[in-house]
């Protein structure tokens, strides 16, 4: 008989990154939102493996990252879709206020903003 768990539960987010897009010539006046939304990327995996308690499972996925065109030096926008799961609702929201924060945080060490935005369920898959 399989064994019974709790059902896993989840909130779908759109992080974006916002920056000041700049020529080549002139690099040093961008604000490049690439760097800044990589820089989140590996900030946010370290909720899940340095935060939070590893007895509390959690799941932090990144499923889309939009950027640019191909032709930009610096972009001005990127778009990150992706996915908090936990069978904890109470560690889930406590994430996602950890997650806002950490955004924020990140973009502004890169000279960017940025905005956390939650899905309605059934969100980004």
């Amino acid at each position: 008989m399989p064994l019974q768990t709790e059902r896993e539960n989840e909130i779908d987010f759109t992080i974006t990154v916002h920056g000041v897009s700049a020529h080549g010539s002139t690099p040093h006046l961008g604000k490049d939102a690439i760097v800044a939304a990589a820089a989140v990327i590996q900030a946010a995996q370290t909720l899940v493996s340095r935060v939070n308690n590893p007895l509390r499972p959690l799941v932090l996925g990144f499923e889309t990252v939009k950027a640019g065109k191909q032709f930009n030096i610096v972009c001005d926008k990127v778009q990150l879709m992706g996915t908090l799961r936990s069978y904890d609702d109470e560690l889930l929201l406590d994430m996602v206020d950890k997650l806002k924060k950490l955004v924020r945080r990140t973009a502004e060490t890169f000279g960017c903003s940025s905005e956390l935005t939650l899905l309605p369920e059934g969100g980004t898959c």
